[in-house]
């Protein structure tokens, strides 16, 4: 049988013969303390060790081992090497993924195969496996997909990331501690959700969510390797993504196409952020879109094409919809109002912020400027003026303090034109 080359690479680094020895000989240790503890017996302390284990073997060793496999490599200078390989992108994948955490999964397997002897519930075991295994494999694969991103961003130390990860275990710690308790396996216990007009059973709505949540992981890893080893792929994956998250999200608001259409402007517009701050901003990149779009190579315009783009292309359609409907409101008595082409000019003019520091001499510290201005337009200068009585100055620098439509939609596309004239004399100082 002929086995993944970069499975086989990652197994060889990660099992030796040491550690395949000296892992059940410290597991065995704490095993042997935990049978003390419950009187000589398979108790439920030694069941509750050995799931405790399980989770911090994965969550966090199995999530820095993901994360590493990808950063280690470009720190080492050997990522190059790896890519004049004839190994696929997909090989790539889940041969890292499943390949560097192969020592923690072994461990994992032993503190599971003492929980299984040690529990009072043995017919729920089936459930708990999906749930911790299932969930171990989708926070190791977000360490994958962070360390990508990490990577692509020319962030080689993974400090900051590493928090991310913790904050993950914070997360999923508690609900993986409630699987232990024997009432939550109970028929009478399980509830119903309200999909659309579907009624589903809890369980089953977050068994299918999180298989879900892993596909996309997994496909988000394989198309920025993708990416990293210079294939060329139209963007169905971010389209699918984005279409999954609406139709998805919206199922669990009240049925009406106004709710709808507010969800889908939401994830568009939610989108349109991450997919500006995760992606690449080379100059040349904007140069040959345009080449390519004036030759009319439409299949290598939507290569090309930022995801950003897309997302913000997809959310137009729903702002002008919300605009001509009558819901509009104020927030907070405060009149903070809801334009929605307003707030679509809004997420445009930020996103224009950041393509402008990303173009300029520091890129490293595009976001962070950002974020700066982001305090600035939002929040001080808009707070200042109404402050003193000035509020249509406030609503010049955030149009949703306007009294109307029309005037936050000019506010806001008077921003927008600015900074997309500043954004295009740096642009083309750049090329």
């Amino acid at each position: 049988m002929n086995l993944n080359p970069e499975f086989e690479r990652q197994l060889i680094l990660e099992c030796s013969q040491a550690r395949l020895v000296g892992a059940p000989v410290v597991l065995g240790a704490v095993f042997t303390l935990t049978y003390f503890l419950d009187d000589y017996r398979l108790g439920n302390i030694t069941a509750q060790a050995a799931l405790t284990l399980f989770m911090l073997i994965t969550l966090l060793w199995g999530t820095r081992q993901s994360l590493d496999s990808i950063v280690e490599e470009y720190r080492d200078r050997t990522w190059d090497t790896q890519r004049l390989s004839a190994l696929g992108p997909w090989q790539m994948t889940w041969g890292k993924l499943l390949g560097s955490t192969s020592m923690a999964w072994y461990c994992a397997g032993i503190c599971l195969l003492v929980h299984a002897l040690a529990t009072d519930n043995p017919a729920a075991l089936p459930l708990l496996f999906f749930y911790t295994i299932g969930t171990a494999l989708l926070v190791q694969s977000t360490g994958l997909l962070l360390g990508l991103l990490a990577v692509q961003r020319g962030q080689l130390k993974t400090g900051s990331i590493l928090i991310l990860v913790l904050v993950g275990f914070i997360v999923f710690m508690p609900s993986l501690t409630d699987l232990t308790d024997t009432a939550n396996y109970l028929p009478g216990n399980f509830q119903s959700n309200s999909w659309y007009s579907l009624t589903v059973n809890a369980q089953t709505l977050h068994q299918i969510s999180l298989f879900f949540a892993l596909f996309w992981c997994m496909m988000g890893s394989y198309r920025l390797l993708a990416q990293d080893l210079g294939l060329r792929n139209l963007p169905w994956a971010w389209l699918g993504f984005t279409l999954f998250l609406i139709v998805y999200l919206g199922g669990f608001i009240p049925s009406s196409s106004y709710s709808f259409s507010l969800a889908a402007f939401a994830v568009c517009s939610v989108l349109t952020y991450v997919g500006v701050i995760v992606e690449r901003h080379e100059p040349m990149r904007i140069k040959r879109l345009l080449d390519y779009y004036r030759q009319a190579n439409w299949r290598r315009v939507g290569e090309e094409l930022p995801m950003s783009a897309l997302s913000f292309a997809l959310s137009l359609p729903f702002a002008i919809f919300l605009s001509f409907q009558e819901q509009r409101f104020a927030w907070l008595d405060i009149s903070l109002h809801a334009y929605p082409l307003a707030i679509a000019l809004l997420v445009l003019r930020d996103c224009t912020i950041y393509l402008f520091f990303c173009y300029g001499k520091n890129p490293q510290r595009a976001f962070s400027l950002s974020l700066l201005s982001a305090a600035l337009l939002y929040g001080i200068l808009p707070g200042l003026f109404a402050a003193i009585g000035m509020t249509g100055v406030s609503a010049l620098f955030f149009p949703l303090w306007a009294e109307s439509a029309f005037s936050a939609l000019a506010c806001a596309a008077l921003q927008c034109a600015l900074i997309l004239r500043l954004l295009y004399q740096r642009w083309r100082k750049s090329v």
